[in-house]
């Protein structure tokens, strides 16, 4: 058994925090992850990195049960009021909200990241914070072992972030320049484009003050590309 599996070490990791739902005003707890709790333990070529007990990816949304209003944890508490007039027609239906299990399972999280998602649409949020979720539903599909919906999910969050680049301000949910092109450079490796993966690589190596973990992602991965040809 998986430590994230394991009932009573989650109970030592997890703790429950207490939210406000910012479109009904549900006041409620969601289960969220100790500090120095988590060991990161293995990185992936696009940085999803693995942990030692949880994967943070399945505590990151915050799903109102009463509404069914959900965002990822950052972003959760900020509605604009056009936006909560924009989502009100979708969250007031609670006989619709799943009844999720105390510990969050994969495929519970991807369909929280899934209605999250729909939410970001709805609100009309920012490319990025939708590639943003479309990139965690990518990873958390690779961790089910379903490449088809991982590939569908990372070339979604491809597109999205590529255009986000182009059009928004960083940090883009917590990601600088430097990584997002990084990650951009990963992703389309991954996604068997390698000029567009040379293009952003380039960029990326180029930059001053890039950082050594960074640096030497960027170098592995100049290193697969090249010897290709």
């Amino acid at each position: 058994m998986h430590p994230s599996e394991d009932p009573e070490i989650l109970k030592s990791v997890l703790y429950d925090k207490s939210c406000t739902c910012p479109l009904c005003g549900k006041a409620f707890t969601t289960k969220t992850i100790k500090l120095g709790k988590n060991q990161v333990t293995s990185i992936d070529e696009d940085l999803y990195a693995h942990y030692s007990t949880v994967n943070p990816l399945l505590y990151d949304i915050i799903v109102c049960p009463e509404c069914g209003y959900s965002a990822v944890t950052k972003n959760f508490s900020s509605l604009l009021s056009k936006q909560k007039e924009w989502l009100s027609a979708h969250f007031y239906r609670g006989s619709q909200i799943p009844a999720y299990g105390e510990y969050t399972t994969i495929d519970e999280a991807i369909h929280k990241h899934k209605i999250a998602l729909l939410a970001c649409i709805t609100r009309k949020s920012k490319l990025g914070e939708q590639a943003y979720l479309a990139l965690h539903i990518a990873w958390l599909y690779r961790d089910k072992g379903d490449d088809a919906e991982s590939k569908d999910f990372l070339k979604r969050a491809y597109d999205g972030f590529a255009e986000a680049l182009t059009k928004e301000n960083f940090p883009i949910l917590g990601l600088d320049e430097a990584t997002l092109l990084y990650m951009l450079a990963a992703m389309a490796h991954e996604l068997s484009k390698p000029e567009e993966s040379k293009q952003y690589l380039s960029s990326v190596i180029t930059m001053p003050g890039l950082s050594p973990r960074l640096k030497d992602h960027a170098l592995n991965l100049k290193e697969k590309l090249y010897e290709k040809r």
